[in-house]
């Protein structure tokens, strides 16, 4: 038995402890089964091997207080969150179908690359597509000879193909039908594996949200499992009325958060008494203990006393899916930065189907069959000097530049949104600490080619990847920047390990077994 102010000191802590782990029950989120064991059978004993032991406990307890201070409708300094902004239809790339060429602009392609830098260097300097993200190159990658050979290596011809490129795009796994229109993923796309992970650490609402601007494509690249392909909402106004349904856009704080933030105010004043009631009876070498765990809860204290950063729901959602992109896009992109900062996500996706932009400054130049924007990038084999379309080469040019200008400014609109100073959290911004890929399914979509398809990431997920950077996995590209030929080791299997990896995933793995090695993409970090 513990004694005098000893025993006390003791008590009270078991009190606490017993407190907080009633609590979060309460709240769903259980307490790991091995630390709430060793916990419990520690507080049966004495004397200073049952204090550390009951300190070990409630080092396993203190975390979910502090990830779970603020989920509920305000910011978490240590959360990190991953965003993907899928553009269908590919980019304007020189990429070829026949294996290890780049077009050269001599035949019926123009051989023009504007997804790639300006520079040919490790340091980034934006091409012309994403000139619009300028202000935050030092937060970006872009990434240049990774292949989806997930796709190449189970298509018809090799190269890619309208359906298996769009299911391996996220999920470099293996595909049902692979040659088929209903072709199907074996395997969850990124998204979904990191949605679950990070809930599993930081509850949320929605594990994770999917919106789309509507339009031709040949489906969604996004999978919850084997065969289970997700799409996401259209509506503005829907999407609104799901994510923010029953939130108060009153001045005031939420009641439940209120009282949520009292109960664990009351529980770590009495973690604090514990531990300083402790602190005058243990040796030199356990005070270290003591004090670096006091020295967690004041700063646990500090973030209680802060006011709480309030929910606020966007507003001017009016919209539903019969509006043009123009109109949907940014909407959408308002509701995931609005989802973001209230806690109710901690993934989000943006995807856009494969549309024209007739509001973009040269609007229509050419005329694309069907009015679809996959027409205009089969033009892409035809406005070559030897294609039927070489007189229209530039208007044709001039269009689909503006089109993928348009979908970068939705990136540029998100990465604006995250990196905002308001809603920072700690030294960082929401962007520092996320992860944003930007991709598509195709490089050159004329050939539905899936080599060299285009990746732009932002943020480093937490300080993760180095970025401010252009890498070139194009192994010859290394002796000659200039280059015509194509070779590469690495696929969006590695680049997905990489992602996992980010976010604290052990995995050597992502996907199916058609990547050329295991493991990360090199020198990303």
């Amino acid at each position: 038995m513990l004694g005098g102010n000893r025993g006390r000191a003791f008590s009270r802590y078991r009190q606490h402890a017993r407190a907080y782990a009633r609590h979060y029950r309460k709240q769903c989120i259980p307490l790991p089964q091995r630390g709430r064991g060793n916990t419990m059978k520690s507080l049966r004993h004495s004397g200073r091997r049952a204090f550390l032991r009951a300190a070990g406990g409630a080092a396993v307890a203190l975390p979910l207080l502090e990830f779970t201070h603020g989920t509920a409708w305000s910011g978490n300094v240590n959360a990190k969150r991953f965003l993907t902004v899928f553009s269908h239809g590919g980019t304007i790339s020189d990429q070829a179908k026949t294996k290890g060429k780049l077009h050269d602009g001599t035949g019926s392609y123009l051989g023009i690359n504007l997804w790639k830098p300006a520079d040919p260097g490790e340091t980034l300097v934006l091409g012309q597509i994403h000139e619009a993200l300028t202000p935050w190159v030092s937060k970006l990658l872009v990434l240049q000879g990774v292949d989806n050979n997930a796709s190449m290596q189970q298509s018809q011809y090799g190269a890619g193909g309208h359906r298996i490129s769009n299911v391996t795009a996220l999920t470099a796994a293996d595909a049902s039908n692979p040659w088929q229109q209903d072709a199907l993923s074996q395997g969850p796309s990124i998204d979904q594996v990191l949605a679950e992970r990070l809930a599993a650490t930081n509850p949320v609402k929605f594990n994770r949200i999917h919106l789309k601007v509507s339009g031709h494509d040949y489906g969604s690249p996004y999978f919850s499992g084997p065969g289970q392909r997700v799409v996401g909402e259209t509506s503005p106004i829907a999407a609104f009325n799901t994510l923010f349904a029953g939130v108060s856009q009153g001045p005031t704080p939420d009641p439940a958060l209120v009282h949520q933030q009292l109960l664990k105010r009351s529980i770590l004043d009495g973690v604090l008494e514990s531990y300083n009631g402790f602190q005058g009876m243990v040796s030199q070498r356990d005070r270290h203990v003591i004090e670096a765990h006091l020295d967690h809860l004041h700063a646990l204290e500090q973030e209680l006393d802060a006011p709480p950063v309030q929910c606020s729901p966007p507003t001017g959602i009016d919209a539903n899916d019969n509006a043009p992109g123009n109109v949907v896009g940014p909407l959408h992109v308002q509701l995931i930065l609005a989802a973001l900062r209230c806690g109710l996500t901690n993934v989000a996706n943006l995807e856009i189907a494969d549309i024209l932009t007739p509001w973009t400054p040269t609007g229509l130049a050419v005329e694309s069959a069907f009015n679809l924007g996959h027409s205009l990038g089969h033009h892409a084999r035809e406005v070559g000097p030897t294609g039927t379309m070489a007189a229209q080469s530039q208007a044709w040019l001039a269009e689909i530049l503006d089109n993928r200008r348009w979908r970068a400014k939705l990136v540029r609109q998100l990465i604006e949104g995250l990196d905002d100073p308001v809603f920072a959290e700690g030294p960082n911004t929401m962007l520092d600490n996320s992860l944003l890929l930007y991709t598509s399914e195709f490089s050159e979509p004329a050939s539905h080619v899936s080599a060299g398809v285009p990746v732009l990431m932002a943020g480093s997920a937490g300080g993760y990847f180095n970025t401010g950077r252009h890498l070139n996995y194009n192994t010859y590209a290394a002796a000659d920047p200039a280059t015509r030929q194509y070779q590469t080791q690495e696929s969006t299997h590695n680049l997905f390990t990489s992602i996992v990896q980010a976010f604290g995933g052990s995995d050597t793995h992502f996907g199916s077994a058609h990547a050329h090695h295991q493991g990360p993409l090199p020198n990303l970090t």
